[in-house]
């Protein structure tokens, strides 16, 4: 195999995981790879994608090449994934681009983000200034745990952070403080609910992946059961009176 084409096959991989890592459309990850392996020069490309996992095989001058690798999903960024159409668009019309832009957004400004959002949530469901100023810092406990950095899989992260977002909702009560627990609750509550994993699965089937829509929707329920064990945990152990 001629190593440009194998510089493209490895390049469009890449492109593939990246798409996949960055919230992507299984869809849209199968089109990136195919594109790209058919614009470098192979005469077949044969794609095949779930939720962790690509396998590729491209066919040039009868001969037959196969990489699998897998994927390790994170958060949504829809910078990153715009960047990567443009990379794929540029290079399947003969263009380069050189344009490098960083969309990772720093962590000061991503905390700051997560304190605003549970703390609207927090006021939307009834909270009061002194609620939402207490959801705000545990939001910010949460996100910017030691746990979410360590390679723990999605439902021990999932569990731990829920557990110590219920009980720091009661932390206030228990300081004497005038504050409502389960309006606390209901603002860092919103950080775990995985609706985008719902509707990326549903999305995911309507477009005929039906196995990585149900691997996702699967997904989707052990986050939640591990959402509501966490917070159970929390209330079991100092809101039983609160919760009665």
């Amino acid at each position: 195999m001629v190593i440009s084409l194998k510089n493209t096959f490895d390049n469009a991989i890449k492109l593939g995981i990246e798409t996949i890592e960055n919230g992507g459309e299984i869809s849209r990850a199968e089109e990136i790879i195919k594109r790209n392996c058919l614009a470098g020069g192979a005469s077949e490309v044969h794609v095949f994608i779930i939720p962790y996992l690509i396998a590729v095989t491209i066919i040039y001058n009868n001969e037959e090449k196969t990489i699998i690798r897998r994927t390790n999903k994170s958060k949504l960024n829809i910078g990153k994934l715009e960047e990567l159409n443009n990379i794929s668009r540029s290079f399947c019309k003969n263009k380069t681009n050189n344009k490098n832009i960083d969309y990772n957004y720093s962590k000061l400004l991503s905390s700051f983000c997560v304190m605003i959002g549970v703390a609207a949530f927090c006021i939307f469901f009834g909270g009061n200034i002194i609620d939402a100023l207490f959801s705000t810092i545990s939001g910010f406990i949460i996100y910017n745990l030691p746990n979410t950095r360590i390679s723990y899989n999605k439902f021990s992260n999932t569990l731990i952070s829920s557990t110590i977002a219920g009980i720091n909702s009661f932390i206030p009560t228990i300081l004497g403080f005038n504050a409502n627990p389960d309006k606390i609750m209901i603002g860092t509550i919103m950080l775990f609910i995985p609706g985008l994993n719902v509707g990326i699965s549903i999305r995911d089937m309507m477009s005929g992946n039906i196995i990585a829509g149900i691997l996702e929707l699967a997904e989707a329920i052990i986050i939640t059961f591990a959402i509501n064990l966490g917070f159970g945990i929390a209330i079991l152990l100092f809101g039983s009176d609160t919760f009665a």
